[in-house]
């Protein structure tokens, strides 16, 4: 189990698509407003909490480890009771997201800072994943809900993308690490490792491609109207 566990790391430290995300979100979080409380909605193991300076860091998902347990359509706090929201990914996972950007901007303040990501060019990733948006939609989906898109960045073009995509295979032939064997565990780390490199050399391409139309997806930076 540990070594498992030292793998996943490794191969997280290892991903160009990860690497972008975190930049762009330690980008933003430098660029946001002061916040005193932060809300990490679907926040996971709260990978992103070290870059946000706080007082109070509240965690909220529907799975066991987060402070808070709860639908991210009806959430458990008052009202402007957040100076900034982080939702990473996890816009695409609920079935009402019109619903969930309404309580977000509810428990925000009005000079609050919302950081959002959402994917775009990528596969089912989970049991419940319901929605993609563009960069268009995702400005449309934020205006309706009284927020104005600071700042929105592509997470990448094409060849970051490819890269992303590359490095999926193993996870797409051998499955999730519940449902593989040890030696089906044994042949996903080696094919994992033959694929890095020529991931890394197409992610070393993505300047390249200036009009970023085929992106991983995007990450925003939002203020209340």
């Amino acid at each position: 189990m540990a070594s498992l566990a030292r793998f996943r790391k490794l191969a997280l430290a290892a991903d160009p698509a990860a690497r972008r995300i975190r930049k762009e979100i330690e980008r933003l979080a430098l660029r946001a407003a002061p916040a005193d409380c932060v809300l990490d909605l679907g926040s996971g193991e709260a990978p992103y909490a070290a870059l946000f300076p706080h007082r109070r860091y509240v965690t909220a998902d529907l799975f066991v480890g987060a402070n808070v347990r709860c639908d991210a359509t009806l959430l458990p706090f008052r009202t402007a009771a957040f100076d900034l929201v982080l939702c990473t990914e996890v816009l695409e996972h609920v079935p009402d997201p019109e619903a969930t950007m309404r309580e977000i901007r509810r428990v925000m303040t009005d000079r609050g800072s919302l950081v959002l990501t959402t994917p775009l060019t990528w596969g089912v990733h989970a049991t419940y994943d319901f929605h993609r948006w563009t960069d268009s939609g995702l400005i449309r989906l934020l205006a309706r809900h009284g927020f104005h898109a600071r700042q929105l960045r592509a997470r990448g073009g094409l060849f970051l993308a490819l890269a992303a995509l590359l490095l999926m295979i193993p996870w797409q032939v051998f499955g999730e690490a519940r449902e593989r064997s040890w030696w089906q565990t044994l042949l996903y780390a080696v094919g994992y490792a033959a694929l890095v490199v020529p991931a890394l050399g197409l992610a070393a391409l993505d300047p390249l491609d200036r009009r970023q139309h085929f992106t991983l997806g995007y990450v925003v930076l939002c203020e209340p109207i």
